[in-house]
């Protein structure tokens, strides 16, 4: 059986560090918004082993591949031997905060429950997520969601529908070394998650947004990100912030000509630009 599917990428509205848990894990107050740039994903079964290959070399392709590992465990929980082969073809950028990597596992635990639809609960799926990967359970079901703990608590907010422009410059931003800095910082500004969180769950999204902000700006200070930031807001996006711990930026607009003016003024000094729209699900 071969079955293609869209691992799609996430954005933050709103990123928040709210301490470390009992777990050592930090804490986390996110809005997680699917978007509509993706990796196709193409995984294929009933040839005995477990492969895995992908467009970009210096992606591995063993078990420090997240998608790799998804589905190891999928086959060990469900006592089933591996018979799987896994292609993923890379357009998502890495070190970009964008949930790449965890994308393209939803995408595999996706595959291997339509293959095998009886060897596993929908609980057993996530538990697999969450153990692979932060970010893997809301990629999995993906949409408009408040994420807490460390990620993996979800609630569902009204869909937001907008335009994105997502921009990634030539920076990376180790996500360790991200909450290393947090850990050593002595002041920080914290958004205000109660008044995002009222205005975010009456689908007021623009009011919202007055009270959100990414921690991680703050922390890792991309060098691109206060000229993409003016440039975003310049050709009319209502909303712009780093997504994760960075390096990309998105820009939420009502205008699609609008957006693609500020992708014409970006392109030249940035890695890569992508235009897309938001999405109500994960993988599909």
């Amino acid at each position: 059986m071969e079955i293609k599917l869209r691992a799609y990428a996430k954005i933050n509205l709103t990123l928040d560090l709210t301490g470390v848990l009992p777990n050592k894990y930090h804490g986390i107050f996110t809005l997680m918004q699917s978007v509509g740039l993706y990796d196709p994903v193409t995984v294929t079964t009933g040839e005995k082993g477990l492969r895995l290959r992908c467009s970009e070399r210096y992606i591995p392709c063993d078990d420090r591949n997240t998608a790799y590992k998804a589905a190891r465990l999928f086959y060990e929980r469900a006592g089933l031997e591996p018979e799987c082969d896994i292609y993923i073809k890379k357009v998502i950028p890495s070190g970009a905060g964008l949930a790449g990597g965890s994308a393209d596992a939803a995408a595999v635990l996706k595959a291997l429950s339509h293959a095998y639809p009886d060897a596993l609960s929908h609980r057993d799926i996530m538990s697999i997520a969450l153990e692979v990967g932060a970010d893997v359970p809301f990629c999995y079901v993906g949409g408009t969601r408040l994420c807490q703990n460390i990620g993996e608590v979800m609630t569902g907010l009204p869909a937001l529908f907008s335009d994105v422009l997502i921009v990634k410059p030539y920076e990376r931003v180790s996500t360790k070394d991200a909450y290393a800095r947090f850990d050593s910082a002595q002041e920080l500004t914290h958004p205000d998650n109660d008044s995002f969180l009222f205005y975010a769950a009456r689908g007021e999204y623009r009011e919202a947004v007055r009270y959100a902000g990414n921690m991680f700006e703050e922390l890792c200070d991309v060098s691109a990100g206060k000229r993409i930031k003016e440039a975003m807001y310049q050709c009319g996006a209502w909303y712009c912030a780093m997504s994760g711990s960075g390096s990309a930026y998105f820009g939420l607009f009502d205008s699609r000509e609008q957006m693609k003016e500020c992708a014409r003024l970006l392109k030249d000094d940035t890695e890569s630009i992508f235009m897309c729209r938001t999405k109500n699900k994960g993988v599909e």
